[in-house]
């Protein structure tokens, strides 16, 4: 009898352990996303920015020191989007690379989607601003010439604009064909957990903010970010184009005088993703920062 009674105890512990076991390995794959099967949409967003321009005025949202910027094109190749759950596992990764117009994006249109993946939260989440090639999609209807001029120079950026001095009305139009290749990872939206949660109907939007190339440099306190134009308006023509262009950005090299730093000015030019020796730097450094999700949930750029 106390043999039988023996394996009888052996033969419960062994089932306990075994449900137990069952237990965990059900909790890890829930939490990972199981065998649950999920979809997500991801969507393209521009910044109000781009779609209506910058006022002057001292709002936190307006340009400071009185200029009015507006956008008439703002296209850039946007794809490559890839996550991964925690510690790398279920990776999905997207081929699809498109150049889109984010003037005239409409409402949130989608840019690729995957499909029947692992429920759950992917906290690693993001996407590139890379340089074309010839089987870009051509999201919504951008000029066939401007794709075939980004594909040859290797632009990932064509941005055109004007800026509108407020005190006597003058403007200087701007053309800005950009090679900014940057790769925006660990995107997440403060005060919510890291990435994008995948459930049976999801969605992300990929936002671009139109106007970095206006911010007062790199700083990590959002409070102490101002938004100023003076530095464009004071970068002269050095050709008969009366539209400033790289060359006229390259050509102005005094950085004092267009970004003052402390003690005498408000720009932080540190910390950004390339040392800023000119104009054109600016801009670049300033557009490899612009990518986020979900409207102003920041990413992790890559330096230039």
């Amino acid at each position: 009898m106390r043999n039988t009674k023996k394996g009888d105890n052996d033969m419960r512990i062994r089932s306990e352990m075994t449900m137990l076991l069952t237990v965990l390995g059900a909790l890890a794959l829930s939490a990972c996303g199981g065998d649950d099967q999920g979809n997500l949409s991801v969507l393209l967003e521009a910044e109000e920015s781009i779609v209506e321009g910058l006022e002057a005025g001292d709002g936190d949202e307006n340009i400071v020191d009185g200029f009015n910027v507006t956008f008439s094109r703002y296209v850039v190749a946007i794809g490559y989007v890839a996550m991964s759950q925690v510690d790398d596992a279920n990776p999905q990764s997207s081929p699809v690379v498109a150049i889109a117009d984010f003037k005239s994006l409409g409402t949130l249109p989608e840019l690729t989607s995957f499909n029947g993946i692992p429920t759950g939260q992917y906290t690693n989440f993001g996407f590139e601003t890379p340089v074309p090639s010839a089987d870009v999609v051509n999201f919504n209807d951008v000029d066939e010439g401007d794709i075939e001029a980004m594909i040859e120079n290797e632009w990932s950026y064509i941005i055109e604009g004007t800026i509108e001095q407020v005190s006597d009305g003058e403007t200087k139009d701007f053309l800005i064909q950009a090679d900014v290749p940057s790769v925006y990872s660990d995107c997440a939206v403060e005060d919510r957990a890291r990435g994008v949660n995948v459930q049976s109907d999801s969605s992300v939007d990929i936002t671009l903010h139109g106007d970095h190339i206006f911010f007062n440099g790199f700083q990590d306190d959002e409070d102490e970010v101002q938004r100023r134009a003076e530095w464009m308006w004071l970068v002269p023509n050095i050709d008969s184009d009366p539209v400033l262009t790289r060359a006229d950005f390259e050509a102005e090299t005094n950085i004092g005088k267009l970004f003052p730093q402390p003690p005498d000015g408000d720009y932080q030019l540190g910390g950004g993703p390339l040392e800023i020796t000119n104009a054109w730097d600016f801009i670049r450094a300033q557009l490899g920062t612009q990518g986020h999700i979900f409207g102003e949930g920041e990413c992790e750029w890559s330096d230039l």
